[in-house]
């Protein structure tokens, strides 16, 4: 029996049989005989990955190479997470991929395990040059690790899933440091390198490429230099996507690039192309118009202090308000105590899912870093919480909106249907 997308999507979010187990889907692997013959770039970190895979793929595509992206979460629709040179796969061929790996398997591998199933059998019928993979939650155990991957990078390492991957930077970064590979090429694209990664890299002899070691750059008022043995490039232009962090998300995407010449070799002037034909909704997005709204995913408070600073950059606003809902398992009072400082009014809303925060909680950690009750709408949905928002601001006002991937859909869907 056949089922249509939102049956398939419904089953795969149910409990009904669910397993967590990797040993299920190694089985499905090769029942299905799932083996990819191209080249993988997988790559992990706590924040920007999204945008690391996103700068790789636009500029392979645009280079002429055929690319497979595998991407979580979502903004809008599941197709997204599957993508042929930047187009997500249709309706159909999402199902048609779905319904093969559910009629195959004897358990429900939820939604992430069978999404990356489904990535890996529409790359290998689609015949794609190469594929840019981003891991999930971690590296290790992910289930993406579970296909050979021809260079791992991990972005950077900061507290998030710490019941998941451990309450320290050293923990979190030995789980990340999984996707490394013995003898191949593994990168690291931020300043601070947890001890963990370095220790573990060299005990599998993989090849660590380190930002400001194997690969530097070199900042200008209008563009930047990438840097490194191999490949030097000169005044490239800042990347399409906004935000400080994004030039080191690009710089690592070139220094992987770079040591792929023998498989997809790109040139200087592909490079600048992609860079600023490179776009992704919700990273520090500034929205056409006034007044000032700007969307980001950021959900872990090292995301928050960039975020915050990127915002501060942006020039003068009479007023800062934020329109926040966040999952439960986040650390919302580290990220309000950071935002408190920028915001003075706040529209707080529930996900509307199982990993909602209590909102009064909220409001009281709110009310503890001297934001004034009156400045605290409470309200029972994002929708709801961005249209008073919205309808309160004057044309030198800004609005940031802010906590995760849902509270960005729901707010872009509304913005739009307020803009028309």
């Amino acid at each position: 029996m056949e089922f249509n997308k939102q049956q398939l999507i419904n089953h795969l979010l149910s409990s009904d049989n669910f397993t967590k187990n990797n040993d299920k889907v190694i089985d499905l692997i090769e029942k299905l005989k799932i083996a990819p013959s191209y080249p993988i770039i997988l790559v992990g970190g706590t924040n920007g990955k999204g945008s690391t895979c996103a700068f790789l793929s636009t500029i392979l595509t645009n280079a002429g190479y055929k690319v497979g992206t595998f991407t979580s979460p979502h903004i809008f629709e599941y197709n997204e997470r599957i993508k042929i040179n930047n187009h997500a796969i249709t309706d159909n061929e999402l199902v048609k991929y779905l319904n093969h790996i559910i009629a195959n398997g004897d358990s429900n591998l939820g939604i992430f395990k069978t999404f990356t199933l489904a990535a890996h059998l529409c790359f290998m019928e689609q015949k794609i040059d190469i594929a840019v993979i981003e891991v999930g939650i971690g590296g290790a155990k992910d289930t993406t690790n579970l296909f050979e991957p021809t260079i791992s990078a991990i972005t950077g390492v900061a507290l998030d899933h710490c019941d998941t991957l451990g309450d320290t930077i050293e923990k979190i970064g030995l789980e990340k440091s999984g996707i490394y590979r013995t003898n191949k090429l593994a990168f690291f694209g931020s300043k601070q390198i947890p001890a963990s990664i370095i220790n573990y890299a060299k005990s599998i002899k993989a090849d660590l490429i380190r930002l400001n070691h194997e690969y530097t750059i070199k900042l200008h008022d209008n563009g930047w230099d990438f840097l490194s043995q191999g490949l030097n490039i000169y005044s490239i232009p800042f990347p399409n996507l906004r935000g400080s962090e994004q030039v080191y998300n690009a710089a690592l995407a070139i220094a992987i690039l770079s040591k792929l010449t023998s498989l997809t070799p790109v040139n200087s002037s592909q490079i600048k192309a992609g860079l600023l034909q490179t776009s992704l909704i919700g990273r520090f997005q500034v929205m056409a118009g006034t007044p000032q709204v700007v969307m980001d995913t950021a959900h872990n408070p090292q995301a928050i202090e960039i975020m915050c600073e990127n915002m501060l950059k942006l020039g003068f606003a009479k007023s800062n308000a934020a329109v926040f809902a966040i999952a439960k398992d986040k650390d919302y009072k580290k990220i309000i105590a950071i935002a408190s400082k920028y915001f003075t009014k706040w529209y707080i809303a529930p996900l509307n899912s199982h990993r909602d925060l209590d909102l009064q909680e909220v409001a009281n950690t709110l009310i503890e870093h001297k934001i004034k009750t009156e400045n605290i709408l409470i309200n029972t949905t994002i929708a709801e919480a961005f249209s008073k928002a919205y309808l309160q601001l004057n044309n030198d006002d800004r609005l940031v909106v802010f906590g995760s991937f849902i509270t960005i859909e729901q707010s872009y869907l509304t913005f739009s249907q307020l803009r028309k």
